[in-house]
């Protein structure tokens, strides 16, 4: 399998997982996956009313450039770089974007 194909599939895979765990919640809001196939850009995103306010939040952003994944945001409690690890795919190929650029080098992962 072409290796841009298999980093679509585990992140899709994690992806789908974990918005079930938050639909699965007493969570009110709704659960949005927004899977960018063409463009390699993936979001999942909760939003609807609480109350009185309006809730759109990013949980996780992640985007494939440059042959590598970089994991953009993630307010979420799953540590997705690790669950990329489990799914076969090197540390080497996993940028933590939400890094500042300075500090990657002290990661497991790659700089950029």
């Amino acid at each position: 399998m072409d290796k841009i194909k298999l980093y679509q599939q585990s992140i899709i895979e994690i992806y789908q997982d974990i918005a079930k765990t938050y639909k699965g919640t007493t969570n009110p809001l709704d659960v949005h996956l927004v899977l960018d196939k063409e463009h390699l850009h993936y979001q999942l995103l909760m939003l609807g009313w609480r109350g009185d306010d309006y809730i759109f939040q990013s949980l996780l952003h992640t985007d494939i450039k440059k042959g590598k994944i970089w994991i953009q945001w993630n307010t979420t409690e799953y540590p997705f770089e690790e669950e990329l690890v489990k799914k076969g795919i090197p540390p080497s190929e996993i940028v933590l974007g939400m890094k500042h650029p300075d500090y990657r080098q002290y990661t497991d992962y790659a700089a950029a």
